[in-house]
């Protein structure tokens, strides 16, 4: 049987190269269930992108500091690292201990609906909004209140993910974590550190 050589994978972004792979597979995918497998992988490939953008200052010879201070920073720093992360870690270990410090609650990563609600503001009101990003739109309706319309509901479809309630769509967080990483990956390769990492002045 011939050998698979897992060459390719030397750097950070050989790493942001791949979860960009993943990211268009889930988009591509028809079946629930290939989409839940992409949305897995390309959550998992971009919460260990941290340890690889983390090696890759240290091969700069960048002062990176302690590496789960970076990791937990840029988790503070952007949303969508911290939910990758969680979304990652909850899946490889079914659970987590209650000494986790992330307080994000991952209820669901599947398909599901998102309402977005735009109240009427004056004559030069917006057009009711159908571009959500990462959903496809199903109905838009007016809202009417005592004879007169007071906005506009909107309902899209998508990939889910919900946190204590509140929905997001998969494909944006992803998205952002994808533009996090790539421009801390650009300012280390620039030879400084990202403006979270660099300590507070007094």
């Amino acid at each position: 049987m011939p050998s698979i050589r897992l060459g390719g994978y030397e750097s950070a972004p050989d790493f942001l190269a791949k979860a960009r792979r993943e990211l268009k597979r889930f988009k591509n995918a028809d079946a629930q269930q290939d989409r839940a497998d992409h949305a897995l992988n390309v959550a998992v490939t971009l919460h260990h992108l941290g340890d690889w953008t983390y090696r890759h200052g240290m091969q700069l010879g960048l002062a990176m500091g302690d590496r789960r201070n970076f990791l937990g920073n840029a988790r503070n720093a952007n949303v969508s690292v911290k939910l990758l992360h969680k979304i990652a870690d909850t899946t490889k270990h079914h659970t987590l201990d209650n000494l986790n410090v992330l307080k994000i609650e991952v209820d669901e990563l599947g398909d599901g609906r998102i309402t977005h609600h735009q109240d009427f503001v004056g004559i030069n009101v917006q057009p009711p909004r159908t571009d959500l990003p990462g959903g496809r739109p199903l109905n838009v309706r007016t809202v009417i209140d005592d004879d007169e319309i007071v906005g506009y509901e909107t309902v899209y479809e998508g990939t889910v993910v919900s946190n204590g309630g509140v929905g997001q769509f998969f494909d944006p967080i992803c998205e952002n974590a994808i533009s996090f990483w790539s421009a801390v990956i650009q300012t280390l390769d620039n030879g400084q550190l990202p403006d979270w990492m660099r300590p507070a002045q007094d």
